[in-house]
C-alpha cells in the first residue's frame, strides 16, 4: 500500500520522500516514481528508532525546505494467540505501529506548525473496530491506538492548520496479507465477509489517501476513512 500511495501521490505533483527500513527497497520505489515523471527520494528509516525518525526530518527539510504532507503507512502484524505473545512480541508491534505514527507525526508537525499548513494521514484499519480474522490482540490494539491518536491529535492540531486523519483499510492483497488468502479456503472466507465480493488492491487505498491530503479534505480532520468494501457492516 506504501508503494501504491507513493506512485499516486507522486504521479499526482507531490515530491515524495520514501521512508522505508529497507534501502534497495525505497530506492525501488523512488525510481518508479521518477519513471513515471515524478520527483523522489528515497531515506533508509526505522520508524520504531527515534533518532532514525529525527534523521529522516532532518534530511527532508534539509533537501526540501519543510514537509507539506505524512503518510504514516509503516505497519507490521504480530499475530500470535494471547498466551503466547512474549514482552519482545508486544513491544514489537507498539515500537513500530504506534510509537512510530507518534514521533513521525510529532517531527513532521514541528515542520508544518510554522507554516500553518499540513496533512497527516494516518493507517488504521478495521481491525480498530472488530478483531482481527487471525489471532492477533496486539496488532488490533495498536490499530486501535491509532485510531484515537488520530481523533486526539486532530483536535490539538486544529488552531495550527494541521488536519489528522485516516485510512481503515480491510483486506487489502498485500505481502502482509498473503497468508491468510493464499490458500483457496482462506480466500474463499475473506470473500464470504465482503459485501462487494472482491479483495482491496493498494491503488483503491492509494485513491482515499490521495483524497485525505488533498484540498477537497481541508474542512475534514479526525476522521478515519473506512475502505473495506463493506466488511465492518455486518
Amino acid at each position: 500500500m506504501g508503494r501504491a500511495v507513493s506512485r499516486r501521490l507522486g504521479r499526482e505533483g507531490a515530491t515524495v520522500v520514501v521512508a522505508e527500513l529497507v534501502p534497495e527497497n525505497g530506492d525501488e520505489v523512488a525510481e518508479e516514481i521518477r519513471a513515471q515523471g515524478g520527483a523522489a527520494s528515497a531515506i533508509a528509516t526505522d520508524v520504531s528508532r527515534l533518532d532514525s525518525v529525527r534523521r529522516l526530518f532532518e534530511q527532508t527539510a534539509a533537501l526540501h525546505g519543510g514537509c507539506d504532507i505524512l503518510v504514516n503507512n509503516a505497519g507490521i502484524g504480530v499475530g500470535k494467540p494471547v498466551l503466547d505473545y512474549s514482552e519482545e512480541d508486544w513491544d514489537r508491534q507498539m515500537a513500530v505501529n504506534v510509537k512510530g505514527v507518534f514521533f513521525c507525526s510529532q517531527a513532521a508537525v514541528r515542520l508544518m506548525a510554522p507554516r500553518g499548513r499540513g496533512k497527516i494521514v494516518n493507517f488504521a484499519s478495521v481491525s480498530a473496530y472488530v478483531a482481527s480474522s487471525r489471532p492477533g490482540v496486539a496488532y488490533d490494539t495498536s490499530k486501535g491506538a491509532v485510531r484515537q491518536m488520530t481523533i486526539s491529535m486532530a483536535a490539538e492540531l486544529a488552531p495550527l492548520g494541521i488536519n489528522v486523519n485516516a485510512v481503515a483499510p480491510g483486506t487489502v492483497e498485500t505481502e502482509m496479507t498473503r497468508a491468510s488468502v493464499s490458500t483457496e479456503e482462506g480466500r474463499a472466507w475473506q470473500l464470504a465477509r465482503i459485501p462487494m465480493g472482491r479483495l482491496g488492491k493498494p491503488e483503491d487505498i492509494a485513491g482515499v489517501v490521495l483524497f485525505l491530503c488533498s484540498s477537497e479534505a481541508d474542512y475534514i480532520t479526525g476522521h478515519v476513512l473506512v475502505a473495506d468494501g463493506g466488511w465492518t457492516l455486518f
